[in-house]
C-alpha cells in the first residue's frame, strides 16, 4: 500500500456500512472502479478479498529516517512555525495528513562552509514537499505518527502551565441565561485567546511588531517556551 492509497483508505466512511467501506478499500487497492468490482462473479471477488485481506492488520511502526534524498528532521529541533503546522495537522486528523507531515519533517541537507550537515529552513512550497510522499509504500513512514504524539505528549506535560488548555465548548442559550454579564465577558474572553492561542503567543513575543513574526517562528521551539516558562515565572 503507497502513503496515496493509505490516505484514500483512511477517508473511507465507515459508516455507511461493511459492503460500502469493503467495496472501497478494494476499489483502492487493486485500483479497479467499484463499477468493476460489482460486476465480478463471487468466486473472482472472493479471490481479489483474499489477496487483499492484508489490509486489515494496522502498518508496522518502523519507518525510515531517509527519504528521497532527505532526512528525518529530530522532533527536539523543530523551530516553532514547524511544531505550530505539525500541532494542527495532527490534531485535524494525523492519519489524513500523514502526507503533510512528512513533507514538514523530512528536509534536505547539506555540508556548510564548516564541514557541518545542516538542514534546510522551512521555506519551501508545503503541498509540492508532501507530493513527492505519495508513492512511497506506507510502512516507510507511517510509524512517524507513533513518535511524534509521544514527542507531543511530553511536550505539552513539560509545558503545560503555558498552555490555557483545550477551548470549552460554546455556551448554549440556557447555560449563558444562568451566568451574569462579567462571567459572560471572561468566558468569551477566554475562548477568543483559545481561538487564536499560537497567534497571540507570536505577537506577543513580537511586542505587537507583525515584521518579527517570520524571525520568531524561525526559533528553536524549546528555546521559545523555556523563554516563554522564564517570563511567566519572573511575572509572578
Amino acid at each position: 500500500m503507497t502513503l496515496e492509497q493509505f490516505l484514500e483508505y483512511s477517508k473511507i466512511d465507515r459508516e455507511q456500512g461493511a459492503y460500502h467501506f469493503n467495496t472501497e478499500v478494494l476499489s483502492i487497492l487493486a485500483d479497479v472502479s467499484i463499477d468493476t468490482l460489482e460486476d465480478m462473479d463471487i468466486d473472482e471477488l472472493n479471490e481479489l478479498v483474499k489477496a487483499h485481506a492484508w489490509c486489515a492488520s494496522e502498518p508496522s511502526k518502523r519507518y525510515k529516517t531517509e527519504l528521497l534524498g532527505m532526512t528525518l528532521k529530530p522532533f527536539n529541533k523543530l523551530c516553532l512555525f514547524e511544531y505550530i503546522d505539525l500541532d494542527y495537522f495532527v490534531t485535524d486528523s494525523y492519519l489524513h495528513n500523514l502526507d503533510k507531515i512528512c513533507a514538514i519533517l523530512f528536509k534536505r541537507t547539506k555540508e556548510n562552509e564548516w564541514g557541518e550537515i545542516v538542514m534546510e529552513p522551512y521555506e519551501y512550497d508545503l503541498n509540492n514537499r508532501a507530493e513527492l510522499f505519495l508513492d512511497l509504500p506506507i510502512t516507510d513512514v507511517y510509524g512517524i505518527i507513533t513518535d511524534f504524539l509521544k514527542f507531543r505528549e511530553n511536550f505539552l506535560k513539560t509545558y503545560e502551565n503555558l498552555f490555557s488548555g483545550e477551548a470549552d465548548e460554546p455556551l448554549t442559550d440556557e447555560e449563558r441565561a444562568n451566568l451574569d454579564a462579567e462571567d459572560i465577558k471572561e468566558i468569551e474572553a477566554e475562548e477568543k485567546s483559545a481561538k487564536w492561542s499560537w497567534e497571540l503567543m507570536i505577537y506577543n513575543l513580537c511586542n505587537g511588531d507583525v515584521t518579527k513574526t517570520s524571525k520568531v517562528g524561525e526559533l528553536s521551539l524549546t528555546y521559545v517556551f523555556n523563554i516563554l516558562g522564564m517570563k511567566k515565572e519572573l511575572d509572578r
